[in-house]
């Protein structure tokens, strides 16, 4: 979930999820219930308390560093592992123990699931089961049977565990979270903080969030309350119908505020189909890096629409770059699909298989490419493998002039064979940078060489300071800026008011 959430922000996600809005008093109409009590009997039995017995601290370390010995991935200790997604009591359990007991013991966790068929599947979050070495399944009525994890995938936080059925027990039915509505009444059942299992409502708040964990899920939002153990539950519509499975919530004090989130049941189930059937979900990797294209951006690049995504970086050796897609272009339909928005396309680029056929706006026109993507999960260690050299430039050059906070270097031969340029590219290198000053604000980074900006090109450093110095006059929102790094050709969007000196004001 682009957020650190850690003590030092504003808020914290919390993975550990429910107390009270009264719905609607003819919400109840559609089931031919009178009460939420009488839909709430018919769940009770298909919401069950997961426990989980988790890994010690030397089972983790050791699994850790065999994917490193078999190439999978680099080697991350337990303190070390997902920071992103771990709340205070979690990163305080993972940090390496004081005693040599201690790195032994295995820890217990709790948290809520569903069953979703007669066979004995049950649904859940993947931060419920992450770790776990064992699970048992306790049902309302005190039952206890234990269970085997089928499949779990991180980017989702959706995990599927088998059961045999016990006896008595109804499955939850799936209901549509594309037909609810913002102001619908819903309510949650889960077994927060260890109690037994607890009821809670509320209304829908709002539909396709995106989180920055979980970014492969477009978030239904809720005020129903949800807290720790909480994860994994249903969300139920008045008829007792999950329309989403509960995941995570923002709290600036750990605890419910009235901000939570819940993976959306038309989405999860093709996810637990997979996981069913997989163990795993596979994704596909286009290799770009992107920017939703928002309100008065389009014009930049001779779009009469703002639609689509802005590719910033198409890198040499990945599938987009392959295909003919380079940094500049609006990605704007894949396969023949409208692209909503980013959140849209990551799950449009994720899920493509095979020859893939992407249409960009290119200088004034739109264009086809095909594109065969890779695998998401080898394409990024690749990346990681790239990524470990630094450029590093630091020679002094004639012509550099400050600006913002930034020396630029107009081209020279010293300049083409660092950066291993074709000799008389135009441009200019950022060859030092000021730790918080307008250009770094920016985004600009030590290193880069920028070719043009909107229609400029650049040739010496006064060219810089007069296109940025009339879009800050001009109250223009973006500028477009054309760069290359580590031999690619890059594009950033630029924020003007990022460039302003805020000390001046």
């Amino acid at each position: 979930m682009n957020f650190n959430f850690t003590r030092a922000m504003t808020f914290g996600l919390v993975f550990g999820l429910l107390t009270v809005v009264g719905p609607a008093p003819d919400a109840f109409a559609a089931s031919g219930k009178t009460a939420l009590s009488d839909v709430y009997k018919d769940v009770t039995l298909g919401v069950v308390r997961i426990n989980v017995v988790k890994k010690s601290y030397n089972e983790i370390v050791a699994e850790e560093r065999e994917k490193k010995d078999n190439g999978e991935d680099f080697w991350l200790p337990p303190d070390e592992r997902r920071k992103d997604d771990q709340d205070d009591e979690e990163a305080k359990r993972d940090k390496e123990p004081d005693h040599d007991w201690e790195k032994k013991r295995r820890n217990k966790s709790t948290g809520t699931g569903f069953f979703i068929s007669n066979d004995g599947l049950i649904v859940t979050n993947e931060h419920v089961v992450r770790d776990g070495v064992r699970f048992i399944v306790v049902l309302k009525n005190d039952q206890r049977v234990s269970a085997k994890l089928l499949g779990k995938d991180f980017l989702t936080d959706l995990a599927v565990l088998r059961v045999d059925m016990p006896a008595g027990v109804t499955p939850l039915k799936w209901g549509s979270s594309d037909a609810v509505e913002i102001g619908d009444p819903v309510f949650a059942v889960g077994y927060p903080y260890g109690f037994d299992q607890s009821l809670t409502t509320g209304v829908i708040s709002g539909k396709q969030r995106e989180l920055s964990k979980g970014k492969y899920n477009p978030y239904l939002q809720t005020d129903t309350a949800l807290n720790k153990g909480n994860s994994g539950g249903p969300l139920l519509s008045m008829d007792g119908k999950v329309i989403g499975v509960n995941s995570a919530l923002y709290s600036r004090s750990g605890g419910n505020e009235g901000l939570a989130f819940s993976i959306p049941s038309e989405h999860a189930q093709g996810i637990i189909k997979l996981l069913v059937e997989d163990g795993e979900i596979k994704r596909s990797w286009f290799g770009i890096a992107y920017k939703e294209v928002k309100k008065g951006m389009g014009k930049l690049v001779g779009m009469d629409l703002d639609e689509g995504i802005l590719i910033l970086r198409a890198p040499k050796g990945e599938p987009a770059h392959a295909a003919g897609i380079r940094a500049g272009d609006v990605l704007v339909a894949v396969n023949g699909e409208t692209v909503r928005s980013r959140l849209h396309f990551r799950m449009q680029a994720a899920s493509a298989k095979g020859q893939t056929t992407v249409t960009v706006w290119r200088n004034d026109g739109y264009k086809s490419f095909d594109l065969v993507p890779d695998d998401m999960d080898e394409a990024k260690s690749r990346r990681r493998e790239k990524q470990r050299g630094k450029l590093g430039l630091t020679e002094k050059d004639d012509g550099r002039k400050e600006i913002m906070g930034m020396e630029l270097v107009p081209a020279n031969e010293k300049v083409w064979k660092k950066l291993d340029l074709t000799p008389g590219t135009k441009g200019l290198l950022v060859d030092r940078l000021e730790t918080m000053s307008q250009g770094a604000r920016a985004g600009f980074t030590k290193g880069e060489f920028i070719t043009q900006i909107n229609d400029t090109k650049m040739v010496k450093p006064d060219d810089f300071e007069t296109v940025m110095q009339a879009a800050i006059d001009a109250d223009d929102q973006y500028v477009l800026v054309y760069l290359k790094r580590k031999e690619e050709d890059r594009v950033r969007l630029i924020d003007t008011l990022e460039m302003v000196d805020l000390e001046a004001y």
